[in-house]
């Protein structure tokens, strides 16, 4: 009996080491072969989650130079946010927007990039119309602000948003509202 017993711990190495080796199989399917199963778990689908925020003006609005060929109704600027946001937290903003005068107010459209406190970014696009100016300065827009991905957590991220701005020209002062839903 002794000398059974290296040769039993000999086999058992080899089966273990022999399964290490080879894939996991599924159980076969009546008619049809095994199929080794993959490690890697698939991802579930991201949640659509409610999200949102205020965000308020930082500094003045920085007016950019036209781009070749922009036509004289057409104002770019760059303008930066500090925030409160769900799923973000305490955010800074900036976006660069294009403003094109028409008829009764402007179309604006843009991007922005919201950045958390960790450094993980949100990338949206937005677009809406603007007022001109009342007798007090206020500028109102409303619009949609569609997420086009991010970094960190936000790789891939999607979603979309009201937007609502009401902005001071004369005292340099604003504040816009986010509501919608984030999926990341």
């Amino acid at each position: 009996m002794p000398r059974a017993l290296p040769v039993v711990f000999a086999a058992a190495a080899l089966v273990l080491t022999a399964c290490a080796e080879s894939s996991v199989l599924e159980p076969s399917v009546r008619g049809t072969a095994p199929r080794a199963l993959s490690a890697t778990p698939t991802p579930a689908a991201s949640p659509s989650r409610p999200a949102g925020g205020t965000c308020t003006l930082a500094s003045r609005p920085i007016i950019l130079p036209p781009l070749p060929g922009q036509p004289g109704n057409v104002v770019r600027r760059q303008t930066e946010w500090v925030c409160q946001l769900q799923h973000l937290g305490r955010t800074t903003a900036t976006a660069t927007e294009t403003g094109t005068a028409m008829a009764g107010g402007s179309t604006v459209t843009g991007t922005a990039v919201f950045t958390a406190a960790n450094g993980d970014e949100l990338f949206t696009a937005f677009g809406g119309l603007a007022t001109f100016p009342d007798q007090n300065g206020i500028v109102t827009f409303s619009g949609t602000e569609t997420v086009t991905g991010g970094t960190g957590r936000f790789a891939g991220a999607s979603g979309s948003f009201t937007r609502a701005t009401r902005v001071n020209v004369f005292l340099g002062s604003g504040q816009f509202v986010l509501e919608g839903t984030l999926s990341y």
